[in-house]
């Protein structure tokens, strides 16, 4: 099948001799320090939104918060979102495939995380389908991301359900603060060419505009099995545009929107009901979508605020093996801000949001008799979701004490009305120590999958020491999930030791609730539907059908901790640690297989990054991880522990221009970092990559 995107060779054959020709011009200049600039009192001062809905400082947040800035992300050589998240204590990150990767936080992780929230300036980017996220179309120019703000633990008393275990936002720079032109090309081994072109300018003395396009093209990762090159090798393009205007000194109005088409391939295990029961599908998924978003803040006095958001979003994935999906969301987001009560600082707002979608199972190059599907009854639907929070800082003693009270009400069409509480404590004694405590609810509510649909999981061959009956046996899941519910407590110590040292801590302890769980049926002949006995005669057609009920039938409980820190001996060098331990103990009906049950979180992770300018032109970047064995839950392989080490050189000719040579996972040829929940999938390895960088500003 042709690619929508070209490949891009002539980008690998002459990227260097673009980067000799562009720099000629230039006088070695210093390299921009600006990563540096920042003291460690900047550090714990950066403003943040998302833990309050309105701006706060990093040290004066009452949770467990952590911010990549913009220069965290330059500096580490990622070249897609998860791996960026992998600076974050207590994020757990596990690619699975060259375009998939299991992202999570307190809790069982895998392609479809469905605890997590992730946003991008504002949008929801959480499918209602299987709940989680689909990370292979979540792209950006990275320079232009501002920061991405992370807050472990719950956050659904501000952002609702499904904000459960953690909350991202990614933020993106304004308009203003990208003027000109940025041009940005990578090539090499698995990063076999990326190139990304983002220009902007002004709209007289009302506001600013900018417009980007981007295109990359990924190398297949290893597959286990047979320790060979996968299918999945990955291509997309994107378009988009961003607009900020100030019409008037309390008014400020954003416009911004995305398009975006790509293919990336896949391997499916098809299933038959007869020999050789098994064999591999490689195909091409293709995806499709775009998005539009407006978004309006006035000012009404020295005290009282108000934001209008506004965004539609549609996506189309074909899956071959799996389903067709279409989706098309539209959300509205209303929120007001008063100070004008002493003691109080008041946030409010109201949400109203209508998702339709179409969902058919997709048999593009799959052989008729092949078993494989996923059915949704009904195929089409149109669900709304209503919202209303309020939240209050109420401030106990100025500059030492303030108590936080919240509250969200979520109607949705599966469960009706969910109520998710807040309460928290901030005790700051001195201008060097925050201390503070939580306790909250929080739900996930049921996706699509939960409620409607039917999975073909596997089919186990007969006479063998897993079935030992004349038939094969087909499992497929089914049945009607209700909200999963948590409560969580946590407290947190941040600390500055010293004017080059700090450090923050959160404890946490979770009790889980409701959560999903799958009990097998008796088998049933089939196509007969009777029970399995001498009356199930052998056909070539025939086998014993295993439905696994869906239920909420498993209690949870977890605690552990996390662990940061900054230290900077030298004005020049900084070391940033980052260490994390993860427990969970479940209880649930003997004949039940909980599907959330932790196994695929690692109890242990850490990582220590050093960011070093041994020159004020030169940058040097070392960032070591070690991530502790888990064992993926449903299909129970094993993902044993690794350690892995990143570098990146850099050297700044000039101002403009930046040439960088980054070696990523350079301690393994390849290792495995997480397998799919899907028994169908093939187990991939991640492999070492080397490729050059080059940036220019023009």
């Amino acid at each position: 099948m042709d690619s929508p995107l070209p490949r891009f060779v002539w980008l690998r054959q002459s990227i260097f001799g673009w980067a000799l020709a562009l720099t000629a011009p230039f006088a070695l200049a210093g390299a921009d320090d600006s990563f540096f600039d920042l003291d460690l009192n900047e550090v714990l001062n950066l403003e943040i939104t998302s833990v309050s809905k309105k701006p706060q400082t990093v040290s004066r947040a009452a949770a467990a918060v952590f911010v990549i800035t913009a220069d965290d992300i330059r500096r580490s050589g990622a070249t897609t979102i998860p791996d960026v998240l992998r600076m974050a204590p207590g994020i757990f990150v596990g690619q699975i495939s060259a375009s998939s990767w299991a992202v999570s936080s307190r809790g069982a992780s895998g392609r479809f995380t469905n605890k997590l929230l992730v946003l991008i300036d504002g949008r929801s980017v959480y499918t209602p389908t299987f709940s989680g996220v689909y990370w292979d179309v979540q792209d950006m120019v990275l320079a232009d991301i501002e920061r991405i703000e992370i807050i472990r633990g719950p956050g659904a008393a501000l952002w609702g359900a499904n904000a459960v275990d953690g909350v991202i936002n990614i933020i993106s720079k304004s308009a203003a603060a990208t003027q000109g032109g940025l041009l940005t090309v990578n090539a090499g081994k698995e990063e076999r060419a990326t190139a990304a072109l983002r220009y902007g300018g002004k709209i007289g003395d009302v506001g600013h505009w900018r417009i980007y396009g981007k295109g990359f093209d990924r190398d297949a990762s290893v597959v286990e099995s047979t320790g060979k090159p996968g299918n999945d090798d990955w291509r997309q393009q994107r378009l988009g545009f961003r607009t900020d205007l100030v019409p008037g000194n309390n008014d400020s109005l954003t416009i911004q929107g995305d398009i975006y088409r790509g293919r990336h391939g896949d391997s499916s295990r098809l299933n038959f009901l007869i020999p050789p029961y098994h064999s591999f599908l490689g195909t091409d998924q293709q995806v499709a979508g775009g998005n539009l978003l407006t978004r309006w803040q006035h000012e009404v006095s020295a005290s009282d605020s108000f934001t209008w958001q506004a965004y539609i979003d549609y996506s189309r994935r074909d899956w071959p093996a799996h389903l067709q999906e279409n989706r098309r969301t539209v959300d509205l987001d209303f929120q007001y801000r008063t100070r004008r009560f002493a003691g109080h600082d008041l946030v409010m707002g109201a949400a109203y949001r209508h998702s339709s979608d179409t969902l058919e199972p997709s048999a593009r190059d799959v052989p008729v008799t092949a078993v494989n599907y996923t059915v949704f009854n009904p195929t089409s639907t149109r669900r709304q979701l209503l919202s209303a929070f309020v939240q209050d800082d109420i401030i106990l003693s100025p500059d030492l004490l303030v108590l936080t009270l919240g509250i969200k009400l979520e109607h949705n069409d599966y469960t009706g009305l969910e109520s998710q509480p807040n309460a928290r404590l901030l005790w700051t004694p001195n201008e060097n120590t925050t201390l503070w405590t939580s306790v909250a609810r929080a739900v996930r509510t049921p996706s699509r999958v939960d409620q409607e649909g039917i999975i073909n999981q596997d089919l186990t061959p007969p006479n063998t020491a897993v079935n030992p009956l004349s038939w094969p046996v087909l499992n497929v899941t089914n049945g009607r999930v209700s909200s999963e519910s948590l409560v969580a407590y946590e407290a947190g110590w941040k600390q500055k030791v010293s004017p080059t040292l700090s450090f923050d801590l959160a404890l946490f302890h979770n009790d889980y609730d409701k959560l999903r769980t799958y009990t097998p049926s008796q088998p049933l002949c089939q196509p007969s539907g009777l029970p399995l006995s001498a009356a199930c005669f052998m056909t070539p057609t025939t086998y014993a059908l295993v439905v696994a009920v869906a239920s909420n039938q498993t209690r949870a409980w977890s605690q552990g901790f996390e662990l940061s820190g900054d230290w900077r001996p030298l004005n020049n060098l900084l070391f940033r640690g980052a260490l994390s331990r993860f427990s969970m103990h479940t209880e649930h009906n003997v004949n039940a297989v909980p599907s959330d049950q932790g196994g695929s979180f690692p109890k242990w992770q850490g990582s220590l990054r050093i960011a070093w300018n041994p020159r004020p032109n030169i940058d040097f970047d070392l960032w070591m991880r070690r991530v502790g064995a888990q064992r993926e839950t449903l299909t129970n392989l094993p993902a044993p522990n690794y350690n892995e080490l990143d570098l990146r050189l850099a050297w700044h000719p000039s101002k403009a221009v930046e040439l960088a040579v980054v070696g990523r996972n350079l301690l393994h040829r390849q290792h495995m970092e997480s397998s799919s929940e899907l028994q169908d999938m093939s187990t991939m390895l991640v492999q070492r990559s080397i490729f050059g960088q080059f940036s220019w500003k023009f």
